[in-house]
């Protein structure tokens, strides 16, 4: 049914939408949340990119220091696995894995076209 109706899997949808939802908290679009309080960028550095493998699932020590573009953020400590599936460490880190031509986008429409490009 997911492929007659041309949608993503609700994981990746969710994706999306909690990467949409970053990229509106860090432009400002989002008055409730203001970016000083919950976004710290991280200093730039040189890029690692962790080994990828398609044929199964790992759980890479570096996934939560990979910053792939010029506006990451620092992913904050967790120790419950509560806090490390919490909206702002588990998105901050699939926004620092987005390239910089992505997260660079000039808006929301741009920024939605990039990632199901990406």
């Amino acid at each position: 049914m997911l492929k007659q109706l041309e949608l993503p899997p609700l994981q990746q949808r969710r994706k999306i939408n909690r990467l949409v939802m970053l990229y509106k908290v860090a432009e400002g679009l989002v008055p409730d949340i203001p970016a000083t309080d919950y976004l710290k960028p991280a200093r730039v550095k040189r890029q690692i990119k962790a080994k990828q493998y398609s044929d199964c699932v790992t759980s890479n020590i570096l996934d939560k220091q990979v910053i792939n573009n010029d506006r990451g953020f620092v992913v904050k400590n967790s120790n419950s696995n509560q806090y490390k599936n919490s909206f702002f460490v588990k998105t901050i880190i699939e926004w620092n894995h987005l390239d910089s031509r992505v997260v660079n986008a000039e808006t929301v429409e741009g920024f939605k076209s990039a990632l199901h490009f990406d």
